[in-house]
């Protein structure tokens, strides 16, 4: 018997409610994956739900997994694979820090760290700071499945390319099982 906590995350059913204009590429900076993923996550949009442990915590598609997506979400997996620690941070619907820290082959320290304000009206601010033990290869399955079924619903709305996906999740290859690491 193991005491890790629950991971999951998953995205929940669409609220068709906008808060921001669409984006736009109006000066021509972006790649087509760029603007595909910004458009994606903005016409798409809906909660996601994460469970950590105890902990639920709710972001959305856009401009939250959005934001993660840009900062390289699959990269960042792979290194964590390796045995390096990363931080995943959702700065626009709640303020919140996950730090990952691999401890063992099996084992990641995680840090749930949410700062901000009580509200609106009271500029004291909060801080919380919970950690908890995760299973890594848990973690790391449940958050690729989650890229995985992004991109392939980006892919399936006609948002990205079959190429632009490939290359995007290509990090994803080079996770090795935990059982493999020595």
């Amino acid at each position: 018997m193991n005491n890790y906590s629950n991971f999951t995350i998953q995205l929940e059913e669409p609220n068709g409610e906008k808060y921001a204009d669409p984006p736009d590429d109006s000066l021509g900076e972006l790649s087509h994956f760029e603007l595909g993923l910004k458009l994606f996550c903005f016409e798409c949009d809906r909660p996601v739900s994460i469970e950590i442990g105890e902990q639920k915590v709710k972001v959305f598609l856009d401009p939250d997994i959005c934001m993660l997506l840009e900062d390289e979400l699959p990269k960042k997996l792979s290194e964590l694979s390796q045995g390096k620690p990363i931080k995943i941070e959702f700065v626009e619907s709640v303020c919140l820090t996950l730090e990952l820290q691999p401890l063992t082959n099996d084992k990641i320290s995680y840090h749930f760290k949410e700062f901000g304000y009580l509200s609106p009206n009271q500029f004291t601010l909060k801080s919380q700071n919970q950690h908890f033990e995760l299973n890594k290869t848990q973690v790391i399955a449940e958050l690729k499945e989650f890229v995985e079924q992004l991109m392939e619903m980006a892919l399936n709305g006609g948002y990205i390319t079959a190429d632009e996906k490939q290359e995007f999740l290509m990090p994803l290859r080079e996770i090795v099982p935990a059982s493999a690491i020595c």
